[in-house]
C-alpha cells in the first residue's frame, strides 16, 4: 500500500507532466487502431469490388483483333459462338461452365423505367458467382431447356424500379414480357443494375446473331495453379524492360481458340483471360503493402511511446534523486525505489494505452455503423482485430516497464551521500 501511495502521490504532484506523457501514449495507440481499422476497411472494400465469385473462377472474354490474320484486317471485333463454347466446355479441367450474353436494354414496370444490363446465362452461373437469392429462385437448366421467358433481377434494379416485391410480376425487357421468378443480391460494384434470363431465351430474342460475349467457368486445382504462374512473352520489337508476361493456361486457351475464331495465336487482344485467383493474388500484394505500412507506423508508435515514458521517468528520477538518497540513508531497501519508479511507468502506460485502445475501437465501430450500406461504397466494415490491438498495447506496456526500469536501476545504484549532495 505504501508503494501504491507513493506512486499516486508522484503522479498527483506532476499532473501536467503525467497528462502529457499519457496523451502521447494514448494518441499513439489510438492512431494504431485507426490505421488497422482503415486497412481492414480498405481490404474489405477491395474484396467486395471483385464480387463473390469462387476462387477458381475464370472469365474468357472476346476482345478485338490487334493483328491482321489470313487476309483479315486488324481491329476486328471478336465474339464467341456455340462452336467455341462447345470447345471450352469439353476441356478436361473445366468444372462449372456458363456462356454469358451481355446486352443493354430498358426495363419497365408500369410507369417506372430503368436502363439495365441484360445477362443471358446458364444454370452454373449461380454457383460460379455465388449468387445470393433474396426472394424466389435463380435461373436453372430447365429454364434454358424450355427457353422460358423468366428473369431474376438484382436488388439495385428493384430500387430503380421502385419495388422490392417483384417476384410473380411481369417485367418488360426491351418491350417483351418476362416473369420475375427471383431477386438476388448485387454483384461487384461495377456491375450496375442487372437482370438475368436464360441464355437460350436471350439468344433467340436479343442475340439472334449467336454472338456470345463471355465464357465463365471454374477450373480444377492444377489449372488454377497454371493461371497464377507467369511466363515472359518474347517480343523482339520491345525492350526487355517492357516485355509482358502471361500464364501458361492463358496461352493454351488462346492457341486453342485462334483457328476457329480466325485470329493470330499470339494476338493477346483477341481474347482476354481473367481469373479470380489472379485478382486475389493482386489484392494480396496490395494488402501486404498496406499491412507493412501499418506495421511500420505501429512500430514507430511503440517506439515513440517508449521514448516518451522513458524520458518522463528519467526526469522523475532526476527530480527525486535527493529523496531517494534520504530514503536509502534511513534504511529503505533499493527494491522499493525500483518498484516505485517501475510501478509509475506501468500505471501511466497501461492506463492511457488501454484508454487510447478503447477510444479507437469505439470510433471505428461508430464509423462502421454510419457507413453507407450500398455495395458500391469502396470502404466496408472497418473494424479492428481486437486481439491484435490488445497484443500491441501489451507490448507497449512491457516496453514501458523496461523504460521505467532503466532509470530506476540507475537510481538504486546511486550512493546516499551522492544523492544528498545532488543539485537539480
Amino acid at each position: 500500500m505504501n508503494i501504491l501511495s507513493e506512486i499516486w502521490s508522484s503522479i498527483s504532484n506532476n499532473r501536467f507532466r503525467t497528462a502529457m506523457t499519457g496523451f502521447a501514449v494514448a494518441w499513439g495507440i489510438f492512431i494504431l487502431v485507426v490505421l488497422l481499422g482503415a486497412s481492414n476497411g480498405l481490404q474489405n472494400g477491395i474484396q467486395d469490388s471483385y464480387g463473390s465469385k469462387v476462387g477458381n473462377a475464370v472469365d474468357i472474354r472476346a476482345g478485338w483483333a490487334s493483328k491482321p490474320y489470313n487476309g483479315l484486317p486488324k481491329d476486328r471485333s471478336m465474339f464467341f459462338t456455340p462452336r467455341e463454347v462447345h470447345i471450352i466446355k469439353q476441356l478436361p479441367f473445366v468444372e462449372l461452365f456458363s456462356a454469358v450474353v451481355n446486352k443493354n436494354v430498358t426495363a419497365n414496370l408500369g410507369s417506372q423505367y430503368s436502363a439495365v444490363r441484360l445477362l443471358g446465362i446458364e444454370g452454373d452461373y449461380e454457383s460460379i458467382y455465388r449468387k445470393t437469392i433474396i426472394d424466389g429462385r435463380f435461373i436453372n437448366d430447365l429454364d434454358n431447356k424450355e427457353r422460358s421467358k423468366v428473369c431474376v433481377v438484382d436488388k439495385r434494379t428493384c430500387e430503380e424500379l421502385g419495388s422490392n416485391d417483384l417476384v410473380g410480376k411481369y417485367l418488360q425487357l426491351g418491350g417483351i414480357q418476362f416473369l420475375v421468378v427471383g431477386i438476388c443480391q448485387n454483384g461487384d460494384r461495377w456491375e450496375g443494375a442487372s437482370v438475368h434470363i436464360p441464355l437460350t431465351t436471350c439468344m433467340s430474342i436479343f442475340a439472334t446473331d449467336q454472338h456470345i460475349n463471355t465464357m465463365s467457368l471454374t477450373v480444377n486445382q492444377e489449372a488454377n495453379r497454371r493461371l497464377t504462374e507467369q511466363i515472359p512473352i518474347i517480343d523482339p520489337d520491345r525492350p526487355a524492360r517492357f516485355r509482358d508476361t502471361e500464364s501458361p493456361l492463358e496461352r493454351e486457351l488462346r492457341q486453342l481458340l485462334a483457328p476457329p475464331m480466325q485470329f493470330a495465336p499470339d494476338d493477346r487482344g483477341a481474347i482476354w483471360v481473367r481469373s479470380q485467383a489472379e485478382r486475389i493474388e493482386e489484392t494480396g500484394k496490395v494488402m501486404s503493402a498496406i499491412r507493412l505500412f501499418v506495421l511500420i507506423i505501429g512500430i514507430c508508435t511503440l517506439i515513440s511511446g517508449a521514448v516518451g515514458v522513458s524520458n518522463i521517468m528519467l526526469v522523475s528520477v532526476r527530480e527525486r534523486t535527493k529523496e531517494f538518497g534520504i530514503r536509502k540513508a534511513i534504511g529503505a531497501p533499493p527494491r522499493t525505489i525500483l518498484l516505485t519508479v517501475v510501478g509509475e511507468s506501468i500505471l501511466i502506460t497501461a492506463l492511457f494505452g488501454y484508454l487510447g485502445m478503447f477510444i479507437g475501437i469505439g470510433i471505428m465501430e461508430i464509423i462502421n455503423k454510419f457507413l453507407p450500406a450500398e455495395a458500391d461504397f469502396p470502404f466496408r466494415n472497418p473494424t479492428v482485430d481486437i486481439p491484435v490491438v490488445v497484443i500491441a498495447t501489451t507490448i507497449l506496456v512491457a516496453v514501458g516497464i523496461i523504460a521505467g526500469a532503466i532509470p530506476a536501476i540507475r537510481a538504486m545504484k546511486i550512493k546516499p551521500i551522492e544523492a544528498l549532495n545532488y543539485e537539480k
